[in-house]
């Protein structure tokens, strides 16, 4: 999550983007379209693998696209921007004008989670590979997995030089922060979208319900494990104490965030606007319709 099984070999040498971290991020179930399902679903429960291409493509440049309409094919192309709309729509636009140009790709809200990162692909040269369909007369490709979208050359990327790296946890301070080994300096990482109730500290006299737990919880997987740190684009860097902001993965591809959320060890915390706002809500009201950890009913946040 997160990402041939989709360019397997290809994409990944290049990218030097860990599998495990695509596989992830299609572990962030939780859409609307969720929602409405009546089982609830485990990150670690879904496919490690999307579903494979299943015929051959016609390679075209994007501006042929309208030639196309109804084809399989793979289109190759420059993207000029990406646009994010307020219902969590992505719409990789190839020219600076949507509206005239001859095509465009577009990942629903409901596929969002599986390209954690989709601002990587601006300024990048791609190929697109799926149904063209038309949309208000304008040809487009709807992407339902990473797989359909292959980097063809790279520009220097502060996301893509962080996913190729495995940092060391060398402490656990609480539930929902950590300490890890970076370059051979220790920095204070803050898990992005979580909040867990807090232990005893410098600024808490006493422990908060349930925080000694979570830190437990936290404790029992991280300590001491490697794990993969990803941005949100949508959050800063660092926060006002100076933590890096981060998505916490285990090299099996578990996110931490999302698991502590789901465990009702933490709260879905929207201090700022994130990128799976709605996917870590969900988690959490299927936390609280189950009463687990926080939500047992001894008490509840205020």
């Amino acid at each position: 999550m997160l990402f041939d099984v989709y360019y397997m070999k290809d994409f990944f040498e290049k990218n030097k983007v860990p599998i495990t971290i695509i596989v992830a991020a299609s572990l962030i179930a939780g859409s609307i379209w969720l929602s409405k399902r009546s089982a609830s679903i485990r990150p670690q429960q879904l496919p490690k693998t999307a579903k494979p291409l299943q015929q051959a493509a016609t390679r075209i440049d994007y501006a042929e696209a309208p030639n196309h309409i109804g084809e399989y094919a793979c289109v190759s192309g420059k993207i000029d921007h990406v646009y994010t709309s307020r219902k969590g729509t992505i719409f990789l636009n190839f020219c600076p004008d949507y509206k005239t140009c001859p095509f465009g790709a577009v990942i629903f809200g409901s596929d969002a989670h599986k390209f954690p990162s989709p601002k990587q692909y601006e300024g990048e040269s791609v190929e697109i590979t799926g149904l063209i369909r038309s949309y208000q007369g304008r040809p487009e490709i709807i992407l339902n997995y990473p797989g359909q979208i292959k980097i063809l050359s790279h520009k220097p990327s502060s996301i893509r030089k962080e996913t190729t790296a495995l940092y060391c946890v060398v402490e656990v301070i609480d539930g929902d922060t950590i300490k890890v080994d970076i370059g051979g300096k220790i920095e204070a990482v803050r898990m992005v979208g979580v909040d867990t109730p807090e232990i005893a500290g410098p600024r808490n006299p006493q422990d908060d319900y349930f925080g000694p737990e979570a830190a437990q919880y936290t404790k029992q997987l991280l300590e001491n494990q490697s794990v993969y740190l990803i941005p949100d684009p949508m959050q800063s860097n660092r926060d006002k104490y100076n933590r890096f902001l981060r998505y916490v993965f285990l090299e099996d591809g578990t996110l931490v965030n999302a698991k502590l959320i789901e465990e009702g060890y933490a709260y879905n915390y929207i201090y700022e606007p994130f990128q799976f706002m709605k996917q870590f809500d969900y988690f959490e009201k299927q936390a609280k319709e189950k009463q687990l950890g926080i939500w047992s009913g001894k008490k509840t946040k205020n």
